[in-house]
């Protein structure tokens, strides 16, 4: 019987659209939804229940247009298939003229509800971004000072040793000079290989050859790593020789460090040497004022503890 029933769905879409009423608007005003109101007037049982439940919505919707229901449906059992309307639940009834109104209140508040939602999603949007950007802006803040406490923290190590050791010194040794008094070394002359040097290396060579030496080793192995690090602030440039001969020509740029590979002890020679940072061992070499020639020597002391207190800093140096 319900195979028998056709539904005239252009009549009611006719008739909603001689009104002005949008899809969305019916179903609002008749508790159903838009896409119900699409299939009643097309045609196909899909968004309903029952072909029971999709007969009480035609009903309804022939009431809202106006329309005389057996006009709207046609066929053998299009009543029999319908409950009696003291029956239907008071969700299927049709809405009176004035609950429209009451509808496009309820809409109204539902939009302005969704904008105050996506209003506070987006102030929470803005506080991450600035929180994340002053995070980022710590951190690397606190990078930078880790940066120059580590750098700082070679210079203040040995300053801390000397000041130990130097009491000491004065009681074992009055008749001696001050503790800043260096010990001077005996020339040494270095060579180089001719097909390996370049005119910079062979002129290094020369100017270290007969050149006045003055000793310094670190107190203690902060690292174990046996190469020389440089790094000037202004720039310059320097000769360096390691154990085997090998002399070299360095040329430094302000701030840029450079690692020295090569066998200790060695021999550094610059016109502006105490302007010049040296690291070895993990610890900065202190060059006395109008130093121009060092040879740097390692330690094999694993701490300060395994320095010996009583040794002089002109041993040291």
């Amino acid at each position: 019987m319900l195979a028998s029933i056709v539904i005239d769905g252009q009549k009611l879409k006719d008739a909603r659209e001689a009104k002005g009423q949008s899809i969305a608007e019916v179903a609002t005003s008749l508790t159903l939804s838009r896409e119900q109101i699409k299939y009643i007037e097309e045609g196909g049982d899909k968004p309903f229940y029952t072909p029971a439940h999709k007969l009480l919505a035609v009903r309804k919707y022939a009431n809202a247009m106006g329309l005389p229901y057996d006009e709207v449906v046609i066929g053998e059992g299009a009543d029999l298939t319908l409950a009696a309307p003291e029956e239907a639940p008071p969700s299927m009834h049709v809405h009176v003229h004035s609950q429209p109104e009451v509808a496009n209140e309820l809409r109204l508040a539902a939009v302005m509800r969704n904008a105050e939602i996506r209003r506070q999603i987006l102030i929470a949007g803005v506080i991450i971004c600035i929180l994340l950007g002053l995070y980022a802006k710590v951190r690397g803040s606190d990078e930078d000072a880790d940066a120059v406490q580590q750098q700082d923290a070679d210079a203040i190590g040995m300053a801390v040793y000397e000041s130990k050791t130097e009491p000491t010194v004065l009681a074992a040794t009055p008749a001696k000079p001050p503790a800043v008094q260096l010990t001077q070394a005996a020339p040494v002359a270095l060579t180089t290989t001719v097909s390996e040097a370049s005119d910079d290396d062979a002129n290094c060579s020369q100017e270290q050859a007969g050149t006045e030496l003055k000793n310094w080793s670190p107190a203690y192995q902060r690292k174990s790593d046996s190469r020389l690090y440089v790094i000037s602030p202004h720039g310059g440039s320097l000769c360096i020789a390691d154990a085997a001969g090998n002399a070299k020509h360095i040329s430094l740029k302000p701030m840029v460090g450079q690692t020295i590979p090569g066998k200790p002890p060695y021999t550094v020679r610059s016109s502006h040497l105490a302007q010049i940072e040296m690291y070895l061992q993990g610890l900065r070499v202190k060059v006395p004022s109008a130093t121009n020639a060092m040879r740097l020597l390692p330690t094999n002391k694993t701490s300060p503890e395994a320095s010996d207190p009583t040794r002089t800093l002109s041993s040291e140096l």
